[in-house]
């Protein structure tokens, strides 16, 4: 199985960009998206690295991260010999050695490895995540929902990490929500185009769905990626003035489409407000205990102890493994 990664940075410290090139194999193919007007470009040192020719000015939270996206995946298919593309962003590392990866890969029936969850399918997710589906940021609609979320969910809401993601999830010690039942209603009618002035393209055969970024396929899923992003118009036109994108529209294409469709390759650690903590040494049991094979989001210090742990750990079992197969080879 002959792997690409595609690699988005920005604002990471070239070295630890470094640190995760040095990870991915002498064999993988790699492209890097970086935002030069963020930070200086990481140096490749010894392998083959392609920069995306045209790079996207990124912002959070914006439509600029999905084009980051496509424009690296149509450069990567300018090249045929690669098989899976896995993207990445410049603070994961993996969490065993890749050349596993790749054999795990040749025996996985799936074609995409993404975590999402169906808004239609999920009262909380809807209430968590509909006032960012349903209506462009900025707007007084936008704000119309948000206010719907904070009537059900009440003062002090925590958070429940899925698909990637932290969703919203009432206190147990909020007290009685009188609002929530409303909110909700109005928030059902928001996510099926009933409410006057609430456009959007969902529904009709084309559910909306959320979940992290960073997702995994195989070629053909990537070049039918590319040539529907072209006809999705719509979508396209609604997903550019929508807050945070990226966590909705690779999700929606792609689980709308039929694919065979397995978990993730990525553990995520868990979330302060919108952006995940960095991963310490604590967080490193359930990063291997989940059994994914990347982690994100590790320290921009190579030296971090998480990041020189993980990196001990890849070593050895790469060499054990190369132990193993001179012994019996």
């Amino acid at each position: 199985m002959h792997l690409a990664f595609g690699i988005l940075t920005s604002r990471e410290r070239p070295a630890s960009v470094e640190q995760l090139l040095a990870t991915l194999g002498p064999h993988s193919r790699v492209w890097i998206h970086h935002d030069d007007s963020q930070g200086p470009r990481p140096s490749p040192r010894g392998r083959d690295v392609r920069f995306v020719r045209s790079p996207v000015r990124t912002a959070w939270g914006e439509w600029s991260l999905c084009e980051a996206v496509l424009a690296t995946v149509r450069e990567a298919l300018e090249h045929p010999d690669w098989e899976y593309f896995q993207l990445l962003s410049g603070s994961c590392l993996p969490l065993r050695p890749v050349d596993t990866f790749a054999a795990h890969l040749a025996l996985d029936p799936a074609e995409v490895h993404m975590d999402a969850v169906a808004l239609a399918a999920d009262d909380v997710a809807l209430m968590s995540h509909g006032f960012r589906a349903y209506a462009p940021v900025g707007t007084l609609r936008h704000r119309i929902l948000r206010r719907l979320r904070s009537w059900y969910f009440g003062r002090d809401p925590l958070g429940e990490q899925r698909a990637g993601l932290s969703f919203t999830i009432p206190s147990p010690d909020v007290g009685p929500r009188p609002l929530a039942p409303l909110a909700k209603a109005v928030m059902r009618r928001a996510r099926a185009g009933a409410l006057p002035g609430l456009p959007h393209p969902f529904g009709s055969g084309l559910d909306c769905w959320v979940g992290s970024t960073w997702w995994g396929a195989r070629r053909h899923v990537c070049e039918w990626l590319v040539d529907t992003v072209r006809d999705a118009g719509p979508l396209v036109g609604h997903a550019r003035r929508m807050l945070i994108p990226d966590e909705v529209f690779f999700q929606t294409v792609t689980l709308n489409a039929g694919w065979r469709v397995g978990p993730s390759n990525h553990w995520i650690s868990e979330f302060d407000g919108p952006h995940p903590r960095l991963i310490t040494t604590r967080g490193l049991p359930a990063a291997f205990a989940s059994h994914r094979w990347f982690a994100r989001k590790f320290a921009p210090e190579p030296a971090d102890p998480a990041r020189t742990a993980v990196l001990a750990r890849i070593g050895d079992v790469s060499g054990a493994r190369r132990a193993r197969s001179a012994q019996f080879g």
